[in-house]
C-alpha cells in the first residue's frame, strides 16, 4: 500500500447512530458498455458487496444511486464506486493505476473507490480462445480493502461463520488517500467445491459464500502464464501414436516409461531432440486450429508454448546410459556435486534450446515456458547451454520453500538457484515459482505458509510478477473429501495475503489480531499459545533439519497436547456454538496428527512410506 498526500478537509462522517448517512453512487451505463460478461462486472459487484457488508455491520442497507440521479444523493455524503463524472474532478485516472490497482481517497463530501478494471488493454486480454482469463476486478478489491480498513471486516473462510462484521454505530474517516496493487498477477490456493467446503466448515453453504470468500481473498488469474506438466502424456500419445517410441524414455531393461492410465508412470525422452521437433509441430497444429487440435497441450495459449516433464523420476543410471548423455557429457561431476535436483540440468538445457529455437523459427512471437523441477531444478551449467534463448520463460519448483527459508543452507541453495536462473534467462526474472508443502505433517501445515513473505524478500528481483503456486492444504490428505486448505484456514489467509502484499505482508501481526478477533479474548489467547507452541516446534525440529514429515519428540507432543486440551475444554464449555465450530475446524487435523505421532512412538502406527520424499526435497 502506498500512501498519497492526504486531501485537506474535515473528517467525513459516514455512520451515525447505527444508520448509514451516505449514498453509494456509481455510473451504471459506463460499465454496461464495457466488454465484460454479466457475472464479471467489478464496479457493479463492488456496489453490491459494499451494500451487503454495510448491512451486516449496521443492520441497515445503504442507499444506491446512479451518478445521473443527483436528486437522490445531493444532500449527504457519498461513496463513489468506479470511475464517473464525479471522480474526474478528483483527478482519478483508472488507466494510470497499476495492474489491478485501486485508489481510495476521501474528499470533502465522501470517499471514492476506483480501480483499474480495464479489459481493453491489449497487454492483459480478458479472454482468449485457448485460455480463459479472469477479469480485472480492481474496484472490487478496493471495496474489500475499504471494508477491512475502516469497518474492520475480515474474511477467513467461506460462509457466515468465517467472516467478522463488527457492529458499527458511528464512523468518521479522517482525510486520507492511498493506492494499492497486487505483488502477483495470478493468485490462487483455496477449494471451490461446495459440498466439500460445507462439510469442512460444518455449515450449510451456497455457491455465493465460496465466491464471496474468493473475492474477499482477491483470488485472480489475469496473466495467461502457466508452468505445468504439459503435454499430458496419454493425450499426446493418442494423437501421435506413431511417435510414441521416440517420445518416451526406456529403462535399462527396455521397458518404456509410458502408461496411458497413470500419469505418474510416464517420462518423456528429453535426450531425443526429434521429440522436441515433434512438440513444435504439435504447437503449430494447435495454433492453426485455434485450439481445436490440442494433443494434450492443455496449458499452451496464444502467448505461450508450455513444456513440463511428466511426474515419474528417471533413475540416474538410466539417464547416464543414454547415448546423447554419454556422447555430449551432459552429466558431469559438477552436476552430481550439486545433488539430485541438478543431475539433469543440461540434459534439459539441451532440450530447451532445441525446443525454443524451433518455436522461434516456426511460431515467431510465441514464448516457451518450461517447468524445472525434480532432477532439473537447476538451470544448465555447461557453457554451451547456460544462456537460454530469449524466448524462454521459467516457472521453477523449489521444494524447500517457503517452509525452510529460516534454515540457512536451504535458503542459500534456493536463492542460488533463483540467481542462476535469472542469469540463464539473460537477466530476466523467474516469472513464477512452485512452492511445496508435500510431505508435511498437519503440525507443519499449521505454520508453513507464514514464511511466504520472508521467501519473497529473500528472492528479491529474481522473482517476477506472475505468481506463486502455493500449497494451502495437505498432500497426501489425512481426510479425503475434506477441504484441508480450510482446516488450516489461517494459513490459507496468510497465503492469499502474501500473494497480494508480497514481502510487506506481516503474518504474525495478522494472526495475532485474528486469534482474539475470531475467538474472543480468552479463547483467542489460548489458541495463540497453541499456535506459538506449534511454531516453536516447527523451527526447532523441521526447519533445523530442513526435513518435512518430522515426527516430534514426546516432550513436544506433550506440550502440544496440553495446549490443545486447554483450548478444547474452554470451547466445549463456553456455550457459544459458533466459537465451538470455528475451533473444531482448526483442531481436527491437529488432533489427528497428535494421535498419529503418538502411535508412531508407541509402535502402533508405522511411519508412512515417503513416496514424496524426492519431490519434497528431502533426498
Amino acid at each position: 500500500m502506498r500512501e498519497l498526500p492526504a486531501p485537506r478537509h474535515a473528517a467525513v462522517k459516514l455512520v451515525e447512530g447505527g444508520r448509514p448517512l451516505f449514498t453509494i453512487v456509481w455510473d451504471s451505463r459506463a460499465e454496461a458498455a464495457a466488454p465484460l460478461a454479466a457475472e464479471h462486472r467489478p464496479v457493479r459487484e463492488a456496489v453490491r458487496t459494499l451494500r451487503r457488508e454495510f448491512y451486516f455491520c449496521t443492520g441497515q442497507y445503504a442507499a444506491v444511486a446512479d451518478v445521473r440521479e443527483r436528486g437522490k444523493y445531493a444532500s449527504g455524503p457519498v461513496i463513489l464506486v468506479g470511475p464517473s463524472a464525479l471522480t474526474e474532478p478528483l483527478g482519478i485516472n483508472p488507466r494510470s493505476l497499476p495492474h489491478e490497482g485501486f485508489v481510495v481517497t476521501t474528499f470533502s463530501n465522501g470517499v471514492a473507490i476506483v480501480g483499474n478494471d480495464s479489459s481493453t488493454d491489449p497487454a492483459f486480454p480478458r479472454a482468449t480462445p485457448l485460455l480463459r482469463l479472469g477479469p480485472r476486478r480492481a474496484t472490487l478489491w478496493g471495496a474489500y480493502d475499504f471494508l477491512e480498513r475502516f469497518f474492520g471486516c475480515r474474511y477467513y473462510y467461506p460462509g457466515p461463520d468465517g467472516c467478522v462484521h463488527p457492529k458499527c454505530d458511528s464512523l468518521s474517516i479522517d482525510p486520507c488517500a492511498y493506492v494499492d496493487a497486487p505483488r502477483f498477477k495470478n493468485r490462487r490456493g483455496a477449494p471451490r467445491e461446495l459440498e466439500m467446503v460445507s462439510r469442512t466448515v460444518e455449515c450449510s453453504l451456497v455457491g455465493a459464500h465460496v465466491a464471496n470468500y474468493l473475492d474477499a481473498s482477491r483470488a485472480a488469474f489475469t496473466e495467461p502464464f502457466v508452468s505445468m506438466h504439459s503435454p499430458m502424456p496419454d493425450l499426446w500419445a493418442a494423437a501421435n501414436s506413431n511417435l510414441i517410441d521416440r517420445a518416451f524414455m526406456r529403462n535399462l531393461s527396455g521397458k518404456r516409461y509410458f502408461c496411458p492410465t497413470n500419469h505418474y508412470q510416464n517420462y518423456y525422452d528429453v535426450t531425443n531432440l526429434d521429440f522436441a521437433d515433434d512438440l513444435v509441430r504439435s504447437h503449430e497444429r494447435l495454433y492453426a486450429s485455434n485450439g481445436a487440435q490440442r494433443e494434450g497441450l492443455l496449458f499452451s495459449n496464444e502467448r505461450y508454448c508450455v513444456f513440463g516433464q511428466c511426474d515419474a523420476f528417471c533413475p540416474l543410471d538410466v539417464m547416464q546410459s543414454k547415448d546423447a548423455v554419454k556422447r555430449e557429457g551432459l552429466i558431469t561431476p559438477a552436476h552430481l556435486a550439486l545433488g539430485p535436483t541438478a543431475f539433469y540440468a543440461d540434459v534439459y538445457g539441451r532440450f530447451y534450446h532445441r525446443l525454443a529455437e524451433g518455436i522461434a523459427r516456426r511460431l515467431p512471437g510465441k514464448r516457451l515456458v518450461v517447468l524445472p523441477y525434480a532432477g532439473c531444478v537447476y538451470p544448465p551449467l555447461l557453457p554451451r547451454y547456460s544462456r537460454l534463448p530469449d524466448n524462454v520463460e521459467a516457472g521453477v519448483c523449489l521444494a524447500k520453500m517457503p517452509r525452510f527459508v529460516r534454515n540457512p543452507e536451504a535458503r542459500r541453495v534456493s536463492v542460488d538457484i533463483m540467481r542462476r536462473w535469472q542469469a540463464a534467462l539473460g537477466g530476466r526474472p523467474v516469472r513464477q515459482i512452485w512452492t511445496y508443502n508435500a510431505g508435511n505433517t498437519c503440525f507443519e501445515h499449521a505454520v508453513a505458509n507464514e514464511f511466504l513473505p520472508e521467501m519473497i524478500a529473500a528472492f528479491g528481483d529474481t522473482l517476477g510478477d506472475v505468481g506463486i503456486n502455493v500449497e494451502t492444504g495437505i498432500f497426501p490428505s489425512p481426510a479425503p473429501g475434506f477441504a484441508v486448505a480450510l482446516h488450516f484456514y489461517y494459513e490459507t489467509y496468510c497465503a492469499f495475503r502474501a500473494q497480494w502484499g508480497g514481502a510487506a505482508f506481516n503474518p504474525s501481526a495478522a494472526l495475532d489480531e485474528h486469534w482474539r478477533l475470531f475467538y474472543g479474548e480468552h479463547g483467542g489467547e489460548l489458541l495463540r499459545r497453541l499456535h506459538a507452541t506449534l511454531m516453536d516446534a516447527f523451527l526447532a525440529v523441521s526447519v533445523k533439519n530442513a526435513r518435512s514429515g518430522s515426527t516430534y519428540p514426546p516432550d513436544i507432543l506433550d506440550a502440544i497436547a496440553a495446549r490443545l486440551d486447554e483450548a478444547r475444554r474452554f470451547f466445549d464449555g463456553c456455550g457459544d456454538d459458533l466459537l465451538r465450530r470455528r475451533f473444531r475446524i482448526m483442531a481436527y487435523p491437529l488432533e489427528f496428527e497428535l494421535d498419529r505421532q503418538r502411535g508412531i512412538h508407541a509402535g502402533t502406527v508405522k511411519e508412512p512410506e515417503r513416496r514424496l520424499r524426492f519431490i519434497a526435497g528431502d533426498e
